[in-house]
């Protein structure tokens, strides 16, 4: 933070035209005000520093509150004096903006080449857990290894005993217990514990299956704390207004290119299943040929590549098929952010197959979500598994911040930066 100070200060002191000690005191409040909300908003932080898009969100809205917070204070204390130059906070913000994430995502880098890696021991069978936390080891780019496995009780003695400076991750809970006489000791000798539902959130950005049902009660716990944002429906309303006044144009001119490329209707109308497991109806520019047998079928997204026409390539691929989906945020039926409105026969076939299938109702669906932006389109069981363990996640760590974060992604695709799937 004492670094991002003194960059700040630096560049101010280069772009002033004058510096005097007034005008270096109101900078320096300035420069704090700026560390402090992004530090606020988490920007500090290794799991932020993780991803370029996060580092961003946190360091703009904090740059952007900062320089608001900074400037009030500054006429606060000397008051509206000449000395006060608004041009100089802008550039100050644009700097802190632009530079902060290239210094925060190389200090980042440099982290990772210098921290070692965290050793693990296991506590529990590598047949059933080893893939999981290969996952993890490739995903933390070789920071979290298990180099040993405790699978059973009779290995635990000889083990433990040669554990130096390892850790324990825990991953068989009833293992685990049957070992809390010699995990207590090491604890008290200061030997680190953690749990793989914690490290697996933290690399993998979901929630494996198989750990939602092996701790089941942990995430049951979670999963019902999901009270529905007044914060996110201000937002989503607030958004929806602007996006149907930016979008409209865009409607318009494809809803025409629908009508020449392959006839009426242009939106494509659906009862999904949403909040609650409340029905609502769905609104989408149409991509596909009307084709009612392949529509009811036991899994349309199958037809898709068959059914598409030449209009809908583009529509998919930008995702501007989704813009009449602003007309369910205002009416309350979806958010921005959440997970994808299911049909209500893949919902009730899926719900009886997938465990904790239902949780992803527990808030509004969105027009884009973290499932859709880390997996897209699932036809099989296997698929919808993997998107369900990323809207699990979506559920239990969603705030303004990460929805935001999404949004940003999402409008990657919208600009062409990286392909809708």
């Amino acid at each position: 933070m004492a670094f991002i100070v003194t960059f700040l200060f630096l560049f101010q002191f280069v772009y002033a035209d004058r510096f005097t000690n007034l005008r270096m005191l109101q900078f320096i409040i300035v420069d704090f005000s700026i560390v402090a909300f992004i530090f606020a908003f988490h920007g500090f932080e290794l799991n932020t520093l993780k991803s370029k898009h996060v580092i961003f969100i946190s360091t703009a809205i904090g740059s952007f509150l900062g320089v608001l917070l900074g400037m009030f204070l500054v006429i606060l204390i000397f008051g509206a004096q000449r000395d006060i130059y608004r041009n100089e906070f802008i550039a100050t913000n644009i700097a802190a903006i632009v530079g902060i994430p290239i210094f925060s995502w190389t200090y980042y880098k440099i982290i990772m080449k210098v921290i070692p890696p965290t050793l693990c021991v296991a506590i529990g069978n590598p047949l059933k857990y080893k893939p999981l936390m290969d996952e993890v080891r490739i995903s933390s780019h070789e920071k979290v290894i298990v180099d040993t496995w405790i699978a059973s009780e009779e290995e635990a003695n000889e083990i433990l005993a040669k554990l130096g400076n390892k850790s324990i991750l825990v991953a068989d809970l009833a293992l685990y217990r049957n070992l809390s006489w010699a995990l207590q000791d090491l604890e008290k000798q200061g030997v680190q514990k953690y749990f793989i539902t914690d490290v697996a959130e933290d690399w993998l950005y979901r929630i494996p299956l198989q750990l939602v049902e092996e701790y089941r009660d942990h995430y049951e716990i979670l999963l019902n704390k999901a009270p529905i944002s007044q914060e996110k429906r201000v937002m989503d309303i607030a958004f929806g207004l602007v996006m149907m006044l930016v979008t409209v144009p865009f409607i318009v001119v494809f809803a025409i290119l629908i009508a020449l490329d392959s006839g009426f209707p242009i939106i494509f109308k659906q009862a999904r299943v949403g909040l609650y497991e409340q029905l609502f109806m769905f609104y989408k520019l149409r991509s596909l040929k009307v084709d009612k047998e392949a529509e009811n079928s036991e899994n349309p997204n199958k037809t898709i590549k068959q059914r598409i026409t030449l209009v809908g390539k583009i529509l998919r691929k930008t995702r501007i098929d989704e813009f009449p989906q602003f007309v369910n945020i205002l009416d309350g039926t979806m958010s921005v952010v959440g997970p994808r409105p299911e049909m209500q026969v893949y919902h009730d076939k899926w719900i009886e197959e997938i465990p904790f299938y239902g949780y992803r109702n527990m808030v509004r669906p969105g027009v884009t979500g973290w499932a859709q932006i880390n997996y897209g389109h699932t036809t099989s069981k296997e698929e919808y598994i993997r998107k369900t363990e990323y809207d699990l996640y979506y559920v239990i760590h969603k705030s303004i911040l990460f929805d935001i974060q999404i949004v940003m992604k999402t409008f990657e695709t919208f600009l062409g930066m990286k392909g809708g799937r």
